[in-house]
C-alpha cells in the first residue's frame, strides 16, 4: 500500500495552521536564544554569568517536563497551548521592554528564563498530543518530517537573524520573540478540531499517580523502553562527541571559524535525514533503518580519530546528524502508535525528560576523559559506546497500533466546535 503523501496534509487546514504558528514561534526562539549569551557578555563581561542565565532556561524545561505532559493531558489542550503560548508572550515582553530600557539585572534574565521554560514543557507536550488528533495515523510519519523540517529551518535561520538583529539593537530580537508566540498563539485559537483528552478516571487520579503514569507506560513497553535507551544513549554520546570537537578546535587555535562551519555542517547533515527518510523507508525496514543509522553513526564518530581537520570534523558531524535524524523520525512515529490518546502528552514528556538528562551526563564524562586521554582516544571509546546501542535494536516491523482510549468526558466549560472533515474523512478525535 503506497504511503499517503503530503498533498493531503497540504489541504488540512488545522495541520497548516499550526504549523506555520509553531515555525514562526522556534524562529523567534532560536533568534533569542543567539541573543541572550550575546547580551550576558555585553552587560557582564561573565561567561560563567552567561552560562548560569542558560542553565536556568534549560533547567526549568526539564524540571516542567513530566508535570507539563500531566497538564498537557489533564486540560483541554487547545487551552493549555494558548495559555502557555499568551504567558511567553508576556514574558518575552517583559524582557524586550526591560533591555530596550537598558535593564539587564541577572535575576530578571533569570526569572523570565524560568518562567519560559517552566511554560515551554506543557506547550511542547500539547502540541505534539495534538499532532495525533488533528492527522489521521497514516499521514503521522509525513506530518513529523515537516515538523522536522520546520524546526531545522528555524536553527538554521534564527541565529543568523537574531543575530543581526542584535546588531540594530539588543532588544530587538525579544521584541521578535514575543510577536513569534502572539502569532502562535492565534494559530492555535484558529484550529477547528477539539483537542481534550482527559477522561474521567484520570480526573478522579491523584495528581502523583498522573504525573507518573507515563514514566510507567514507558517502561512497561519494551519496543517504547528500548528505542528511548537508544535515543537517550545517542544523545549522551553526541553531545560528548560536539564538545571534543570544540576542545580538539580550540587547541588549533580557530575555534570560531571551524566550529561556525561544523555546526553548519551538523544542521544540514539533520536536514538531509529529515528529507531522505520517507525514500529510506521505502527501501528498508524500520528495525533495519534504526540498526544501520546507530552503527553508521558509531563508525563515523571512531572515524573523527583519523583527522582533527575542520573540514573532515565537519563531514563526519554531519554523516553523524544525519544518521541520528533518521532513527530519531523513526522513534518518535513509533512512540506517537504506541501511545494511547489520554496519555500522549505525559509520555513525551517522560522521554523528553529522559532525552534532556543524557547530553549534560555526556558532556561531563566526557570532559573528564579528555583530562586522561588524548581525543582521538575520545572518539573511538564514544564510537564503541554506541555499538551495544545499535545491538539492541528492537523489532519495529509492525509497530502495534495505538491502543484505545478511554471516551473523553464532555467538559461544558470549553466549547466543542463542529468536527471538520478532512479529504480523507473525519479527523481523528
Amino acid at each position: 500500500m503506497k504511503p499517503a503523501g503530503p498533498d493531503s496534509l497540504r489541504r488540512n487546514r488545522d495541520f497548516q495552521i499550526l504549523c506555520v504558528g509553531q515555525g514562526l514561534s522556534m524562529l523567534g526562539s532560536a533568534a533569542s536564544a543567539l541573543a541572550l549569551p550575546l547580551l550576558v557578555l555585553n552587560s557582564t563581561g561573565s561567561p560563567l554569568r552567561a552560562g548560569l542565565v542558560e542553565a536556568v532556561w534549560a533547567g526549568s524545561l526539564a524540571l516542567a517536563s513530566l508535570p507539563g505532559g500531566t497538564i498537557a493531558d489533564r486540560f483541554d489542550r487547545r487551552s493549555v497551548l494558548l495559555v502557555c503560548e499568551l504567558g511567553r508572550v508576556a514574558a518575552s515582553l517583559v524582557l524586550a521592554v526591560a533591555v530596550q530600557s537598558g535593564n539587564t539585572a541577572l535575576p530578571l534574565l533569570l526569572g523570565v528564563g524560568a518562567v519560559l521554560g517552566f511554560l515551554t514543557a506543557p506547550s511542547v507536550a500539547a502540541g505534539l498530543a495534538a499532532l495525533t488528533r488533528i492527522v489521521p495515523e497514516s499521514q503521522l510519519g509525513t506530518a513529523l518530517t515537516v515538523n522536522r523540517v520546520r524546526g531545522q529551518a528555524a536553527y538554521l535561520l534564527g541565529p543568523v537573524l537574531g543575530g543581526w538583529l542584535f546588531t540594530l539593537s539588543p532588544g530587538y530580537p525579544f521584541w521578535l520573540d514575543a510577536a513569534s508566540f502572539a502569532v502562535a498563539a492565534a494559530s492555535v485559537y484558529a484550529v477547528r478540531t477539539p483537542l481534550s483528552a482527559a477522561t474521567a478516571s484520570e480526573r478522579e487520579s491523584g495528581w502523583v499517580e498522573r504525573t507518573g503514569a507515563g514514566l510507567r507506560f514507558v517502561w512497561r513497553d519494551s519496543v517504547l523502553r528500548r528505542v528511548s535507551l537508544i535515543a537517550a544513549g545517542q544523545n549522551f554520546v553526541l553531545d560528548g562527541t560536539y564538545l571534543t570537537v570544540v576542545v580538539v578546535s580550540s587547541r588549533q587555535g580557530s575555534a570560531g571559524l571551524s566550529m561556525g562551519a561544523i555546526a553548519a555542517a551538523s544542521a544540514m547533515g539533520a536536514l538531509a535525514g529529515i528529507l531522505l527518510m520517507p525514500r529510506v523507508g521505502e527501501v528498508l525496514r524500520p528495525t533495519h533503518v534504526l540498526f544501520v543509522s546507530g552503527a553508521v553513526c558509531a563508525g563515523l564518530v571512531a572515524a573523527m580519530a583519523l583527522g582533527s581537520s575542520a573540514a573532515l570534523l565537519a563531514v563526519l558531524m554531519g554523516g553523524c546528524s544525519m544518521a541520528i535524524s533518521l532513527s530519531s523520525s523513526l522513534t518518535t512515529v513509533t512512540r506517537m502508535l504506541r501511545t494511547p490518546d489520554h496519555l500522549q502528552g505525559r509520555v513525551h514528556s517522560a522521554v523528553g525528560l529522559l532525552l534532556m538528562a543524557a547530553p549534560p551526563l555526556g558532556s561531563t564524562l566526557t570532559g573528564l576523559f579528555l583530562e586522561h586521554l588524548p581525543a582521538p582516544a575520545v572518539f573511538v571509546t564514544l564510537g564503541i559506546l554506541l555499538v551495544p546501542l545499535a545491538l539492541i535494536t528492537p523489532r519495529l516491523d509492525a509497530p502495534a497500533p495505538r491502543a484505545a482510549p478511554d471516551p473523553p468526558a464532555p467538559d461544558p466549560a470549553v466549547p466543542r466546535p463542529p468536527t471538520p472533515r478532512s479529504p480523507d474523512g473525519p479527523c481523528p478525535r
